[in-house]
């Protein structure tokens, strides 16, 4: 079985920096795919200029633990503060019982119906900010929506042997016991498994903080195993914006030096692993 490797910038649209970061990092390195956050302003524009990327995967980032909703607040009052915005992650998973199930279901096909409204078709895939959607309560809805609309989706499960790691990387099941973390693996998958969503083979998520390092990439690439991986990233420029609202600024500069290094290209040529994007998935009928 051949090896291929879907390169996927999260946060599309995230500021003005981190959209030229992903374009750069699309045209002069080895990204191949990124995901569109629906909510944030100017994503109109930032649409256009990835449309003229042919060969750069569009999926959307849904949203719904950060900035505002794209509906109006009193529609889905579950999700949102007194101010009209998103609760945070951490309040997301304090109560997953008060999300009303029918209110997520309404924002986040708003989030998908904005981008066919804008693209004039489907994305190729949907993922997820924050993984506030790994809690089975909101996988559910998750998986749902992707078999609906026929769509893949990323499928963040780390092999058993990275379950230290993905605890220790993720901030919502920082802490927690690796018997909990398991079983909300065990019943996401159940649920792929389920509704039978097309998904990666395989996925990385440790290209990331301290890791992001030429040494990390390069690994990665060595022991990429066959089938098709989904590597997850977030390259950009540290403009004013982020620098003032996110502590992952810099990082993104780095990630964007090394998806780009040239022996990172020159690995992948070596080993034969062929780059590609979610449409090598297709679509189901929904």
């Amino acid at each position: 079985m051949d090896k291929q490797l879907i390169v996927n910038a999260d946060d599309y649209g995230r500021t003005a920096g981190v959209v030229e970061g992903i374009l750069r990092a699309h045209r002069q390195g080895i990204v191949t795919s990124t995901t569109v956050m629906m909510n944030m302003p100017g994503i109109e524009g930032a649409l256009r200029r990835a449309q003229n990327c042919p060969g750069l995967g569009l999926g959307v980032h849904l949203v719904f633990s950060a900035w505002r909703p794209l509906l109006p607040p009193e529609q889905i009052p579950s999700l949102v503060d007194d101010n009209g915005a998103f609760l945070s992650q951490r309040a997301l998973w304090a109560r997953p019982e008060t999300i009303r199930r029918d209110e997520l279901w309404a924002e986040l096909t708003a989030q998908i119906e904005r981008f066919r409204a804008l693209t004039g078709r489907l994305p190729d895939h949907l993922d997820c900010h924050h993984f506030v959607h790994s809690h089975p309560l909101f996988f559910a809805i998750y998986v749902e929506l992707a078999a609906q609309w026929g769509l893949p989706i990323r499928a963040p499960f780390p092999p058993e042997e990275s379950l230290n790691q993905a605890a220790a990387t993720v901030p919502l099941i920082e802490g927690l016991p690796l018997s909990e973390v398991r079983d909300i693996m065990r019943q996401d998958k159940k649920l792929v498994q389920v509704y039978g969503v097309r998904h990666p083979d395989h996925f990385v998520g440790s290209f990331y903080g301290e890791a992001v390092t030429l040494e990390n990439l390069l690994a990665i690439l060595e022991s990429l195993p066959e089938g098709i991986t989904e590597l997850m990233c977030h390259p950009g420029l540290a403009d004013e914006q982020l620098l003032a609202e996110s502590t992952y600024g810099r990082p993104r500069e780095k990630e964007l030096e090394l998806l780009c290094h040239p022996r990172v290209r020159d690995k992948i040529d070596e080993l034969g692993i062929e780059l590609v994007n979610f449409g090598v998935l297709g679509r189901s009928e929904g």
